[in-house]
């Protein structure tokens, strides 16, 4: 299961993707031949201006879209082989603001939604559920009865990433989880991420927050208009050159300061914690 147990990842390989909105009848693009490879249990930034297509991409990695060219590959496994379907419920997928979509009677209710959909047995649920909670820092014992609405609105926000997290995915869709959430929820969603890509859990994170991001991503994807503007490895050099020179995105912090301090910045440490230790 889930928890701080290990996850078998699933590998996603995003091939020639295009996909466009009408708006009064004529065709808008979204996404343009965007492509990216991620491997089993890595974990992938994806950065942009807001409208640079990052919440499209999501949607059609669920499948909650079809794309207009280009497919999007499930461990391997193409949308017309029999077993892509049974993968596609394997994805999990956070929209922003995912409070809005809290609507039972209470927290732990709202969490057993998901994975009873799913069909799955009513013991595997239980488990599944108190399991999510616990990871989400909301432990059932305290929680579990609680109307969702008498939550605050960093619970909330957890509570409906435990409902995604008790459906077991192996692939993480995050859009947008720290927007306008107090410094103290941000760390702690930060550190749940933390443990879900230690545990094993294939990730995918669109968010405007650099800083976090770098914290928690190995490879970076940035979009602009709909295109591939980097991809790959986010290493300080490389890669992070595109974060330079996109206007409305900046490099992280660490890696700005290891450069100001005139340390090597393909060194920069990811975490404020790594960044005390080699300053001291």
């Amino acid at each position: 299961g889930l928890g701080m147990s290990a996850t078998d990842g699933m590998s996603l390989r995003c091939e020639g993707l295009g996909f466009s909105y009408e708006e009064a009848g004529v065709p808008i693009p979204a996404l343009r031949d965007v492509g990216v490879e991620l491997p089993a249990g890595r974990s992938l930034a994806l950065l942009g201006a807001s409208g640079s297509g990052k919440s499209t991409l999501l949607q059609l990695i669920k499948g909650l879209d079809a794309p207009e060219t280009g497919r999007v590959v499930l461990d391997g496994c193409a949308p017309d082989s029999p077993g892509y379907a049974g993968l596609q419920r394997e994805v999990g997928i956070v929209f922003q603001a995912p409070e809005l979509q809290l609507f039972a009677t209470s927290a732990w209710e709202d969490v057993a939604f998901g994975p009873r959909r799913l069909g799955r047995e009513e013991a595997e649920v239980r488990r599944a559920v108190d399991e999510a909670m616990a990871l989400v820092g909301l432990p059932p014992e305290e929680f579990a009865a609680r109307h969702p609405y008498a939550l605050s609105g960093g619970e909330q926000r957890r509570l409906a990433l435990a409902g995604v997290l008790a459906m077991q995915p192996r692939l993480l869709l995050l859009d947008e989880p720290f927007v306008s959430l107090d410094p103290a929820t941000r760390r702690q969603l930060t550190a749940v991420c933390s443990r879900l890509r230690a545990s094993g859990v294939t990730l995918v994170l669109a968010t405007h927050d650099v800083d976090i991001a770098w914290t928690l991503c190995d490879d970076l994807l940035v979009l602009e208009e709909g295109r591939v503007l980097a991809s790959g490895v986010w290493d300080a050099e490389g890669s992070g050159r595109a974060l330079r020179s996109t206007p409305r995105l900046r490099e992280p912090f660490l890696v700005a300061l290891w450069r100001r301090l005139g340390r090597d910045p393909a060194k920069a440490p990811r975490t404020h914690a790594e960044a005390a230790e080699a300053l001291r």
